[in-house]
């Protein structure tokens, strides 16, 4: 969201580039998920991601999109 390249997120925070970019890719789908109206339990059942992984993601979407996450 801040513009960053994944190689730079990765050593920012000493992260491999394989995680970085799934992390973006999780990210990526909660926040198309968000925008459709989906809660967030079936958003952790849809990813297989975990309750606090999805919480954060909502957190940083709620951030930087304040229109629950519409461009």
């Amino acid at each position: 969201e801040e513009g960053l390249q994944p190689p730079d997120i990765a050593r920012k925070t000493n992260h491999s580039q394989q995680a970085v970019d799934r992390y973006i890719k999780d990210y990526e789908r909660v926040k198309f998920l968000v925008r459709r109206g989906i809660e967030p339990a079936q958003i952790q059942h849809m990813t297989g991601r975990g309750k606090s992984v999805i919480e954060q993601y909502i957190e940083i979407i709620e951030h930087y999109h304040p229109d629950n996450g519409n461009d």
